[in-house]
């Protein structure tokens, strides 16, 4: 089990070999800011490895470097992160800069104002992306105002006007170790890193727990001048991290369009050549989550390829699913689940993941007894109830006035 005591989340893995990894996580992402807050935990990201403990922008460069590179920050809207994967041999020092990053950070006036302009750029590459533009536009059709609906990037205005004593407030608020998680693979001391957590600042609130969307079966479409091909985002309600369902709906997800041998890759990409991309995905939060499909093709294919679609997501959801299709998803699931142990980088990630979703470490051997155990029948049983097109979500981005939409949708066009 994960060291739990008081305030201390840490997980430890014992691993020999050249390198180690090791990263912190605040259970505070995107989707726990109020409005007038969007964005300020994804500047806030980009701010923790620009200038921390008495450490210079220059000083951790050079580090960074040193260290081999392998040193990152991210958000998600459900947490944030600073991981690193380096030489077994200098892994106290990363661990000295992610605990500086993470609960330190010491960003000026200027650093805020230099950081908001590279996020303004991305804020720019989103808004040239019609592909990230449907992902996100989907999500919004589908679950409206809540906050797991907002891009992790927040709102442009929000984040531009935001001030050096706002940020440091609310990193005041969120970022201490009662919300914190440490994981560590390598070749580490359990003991050395629980006194290490347990001298960090405390976060003033506690952990935001969210209410689960209500589903909304909208459809967002966005017509551009710029565009020659159409881009299509599919929501269907998916499960929360702790369903006991969720394996199934994985297998599922796989089956649909996972690899080159799913349903979706092999009829609209090698028999009938309509798209480049096609696939699907799960997003899971712990409060809901939504099987999501997507393609793009050229905008005088895009009638087609949606009818092509719709005639396999009608034949999965009609059952019409052979048992050696899931068993060959079940495989690729395993030996993605084999992949996810590999290397100490991996390995922690797949610990993060597990533990803030199930509050578990990582175990190859249980998570292939769960995706082992599902059955050709629960696939489609799965199928039937969740690929019901009366709950279809979604967003359509293509150029202006060459945007085919299938009739049953028009009437959900918001």
């Amino acid at each position: 089990m994960p060291f739990m005591e008081g305030d201390l989340s840490l997980i430890v893995e014992r691993t020999e070999g050249p390198t180690a990894a090791v990263g912190v996580w605040v259970r505070s992402g995107s989707a726990h800011e109020a409005v007038q807050e969007a964005g300020m935990t994804h500047l806030l990201e980009h701010l923790l490895l620009r200038r921390c403990g008495d450490r210079t922008p220059e000083a951790i460069a050079e580090l960074v470097d040193s260290l081999g590179g392998n040193v990152n920050a991210y958000t998600t809207r459900e947490a944030c992160a600073v991981v690193a994967h380096v030489p077994a041999t200098r892994r106290q020092e990363a661990l000295d800069l992610l605990l500086d990053a993470m609960f330190f950070p010491s960003f000026n006036d200027e650093d805020v104002a230099l950081e908001q302009r590279v996020v303004a750029a991305e804020f720019d590459l989103y808004r040239d992306s019609p592909g990230e533009t449907a992902a996100e536009k989907a999500l919004v059709a589908c679950w409206g105002e809540h906050p797991l609906a907002r891009p992790i990037l927040g709102d442009a205005q929000v984040v531009m006007n935001l001030s050096r004593s706002a940020l440091l407030a609310f990193h005041q608020s969120r970022f201490g170790r009662n919300r914190a998680l440490l994981v560590a693979v390598g070749p580490w001391d359990e003991g050395e890193l629980a006194d290490r957590l347990a001298v960090m600042p405390r976060a003033a609130n506690g952990q935001v727990i969210l209410p689960p969307p209500a589903w909304q079966s909208r459809l967002v479409v966005e017509e551009r001048d710029s565009l020659e091909q159409v881009y299509v985002h599919l929501v269907f309600p998916g499960l929360a991290q702790d369903d006991p369902q969720l394996p199934v709906l994985e297998v599922l997800t796989q089956l649909l369009g996972g690899g080159p041998a799913s349903r979706l890759f092999r009829q609209l990409r090698d028999r009938l050549g309509l798209v480049y991309e096609v696939g699907s995905g799960l997003l899971v939060t712990q409060v809901a989550g939504a099987l999501e499909v997507s393609f793009s093709a050229p905008a005088a294919r895009g009638r087609q390829a949606w009818e092509a679609l719709l005639g396999v997501l009608e034949e999965v959801a009609g059952g019409r699913l052979e048992d050696r299709e899931v068993e060959l998803a079940k495989k690729a699931l395993l030996a993605s689940i084999v992949l996810g142990a590999s290397s100490p980088d991996a390995l922690l990630e797949a610990h993060a993941g597990e533990f803030l979703s199930r509050n578990r470490r990582f175990s190859q051997q249980e998570l292939e007894r769960e995706i082992g155990q599902v059955s050709a029948q629960e696939v489609r049983a799965m199928a039937c109830k969740v690929l019901d097109p009366s709950l279809l979500a979604g967003a359509v981005c293509g150029p202006r006035g060459q945007v085919w939409v299938p009739p049953f949708l028009v009437g959900r066009i918001r």
